[in-house]
């Protein structure tokens, strides 16, 4: 049985960003959020504007395509924005693990708006999910509790980059525009969006002299990520977007063990049992 188009690239989308995830973590410790999303505007979109120029075609959708498409560009740029300052302020797996509950959006709304009516397992799945980030969202200190300024982030890059996935979605479903067209939006937003956060950040960026290891590890990192968002974009333009983010929302999976096992960082209970609760909700939602 021939593994479908969507399922590979979300899979390899899933892979991409769970391991990205933690070179970019290291990159971003050394260089700081502005520098990195400066990196992630001209690196990414140089390449979009490369594939649209090497693959795209003429344009013949309707306005409504293109108000999705500049939308998409937006809401995953400004998610991209948030990434970096949560990645300053959080550790990678839970950051990681919180912001992959996108696809719980993403799905909602495709039942909402393309008519994708979950299965009772996908339901479930669901639920989990949002157990999950409810439970990561909060970490005890002492007898108190408070809400990390990276949680905060995170749950606002989880509302946009689900979405990201809506608006993709509709976008790329209409042939007059289609996954290699809306790679020029894609490039437009990292433009007019990063910047601008640039110019505006800097002067309370901390100074640094990062050296020629952190830049190669920052373009490594952008790069994986740069692959996985490519490969994501074309799986919503062949396949359920409920079932392609669910998928591609496993990363913090590989995100998490990755982290606990070459950057040390702790796996308290309460992302143990998150992680638990996260891996089944995945796996009923996608399959």
């Amino acid at each position: 049985m021939a593994v479908p188009v969507w399922l590979a690239l979300a899979s390899f989308d899933m892979t991409a960003w769970g391991l990205g995830q933690v070179v970019v973590k290291r990159a971003t410790d050394r260089l700081g959020a502005v520098t990195m999303v400066l990196l992630a505007s001209l690196l990414d979109g140089a390449g979009y504007v490369v594939l649209f120029l090497l693959f795209g075609g003429p344009f013949a959708a309707s306005l409504a395509t293109y108000a999705f498409a500049a939308l998409s560009g937006i809401t995953g740029m400004a998610g991209y924005i948030l990434y970096y300052e949560a990645l300053l302020r959080g550790n990678v797996s839970v950051v990681a693990t919180i912001t992959a509950g996108s696809p719980v959006i993403t799905i909602l709304g495709a039942i909402a708006f393309f008519g994708e009516v979950p299965s009772l397992a996908q339901g479930i799945g669901m639920a989990l999910l949002v157990s999950a980030v409810l439970i990561l969202s909060y970490e005890p200190i002492g007898d108190d509790w408070k809400v990390p300024v990276a949680v905060v982030l995170s749950v606002a890059i989880l509302v946009l980059w689900g979405v990201w996935g809506l608006f993709t979605k509709a976008a790329v479903e209409d042939p007059g525009l289609g996954p290699w067209n809306i790679l020029l939006f894609y490039a437009a937003a990292n433009a007019s969006m990063g910047f601008p956060y640039y110019i505006w950040r800097r002067k309370r960026d901390r100074a640094s002299a990062p050296s020629r290891g952190a830049y190669g590890l920052g373009v490594l990192g952008l790069g994986t990520l740069f692959c996985g968002i490519v490969a994501l974009t074309f799986a919503l333009s062949v396949g359920p977007a409920s079932l392609a983010t669910a998928v591609s929302g496993s990363a913090p999976v590989v995100t998490a063990l990755v982290a606990f096992a070459f950057l040390r960082e702790r796996p308290t209970p309460w992302r143990i049992g998150a992680l638990a609760l996260f891996v089944p909700g995945i796996v009923l939602v996608a399959f």
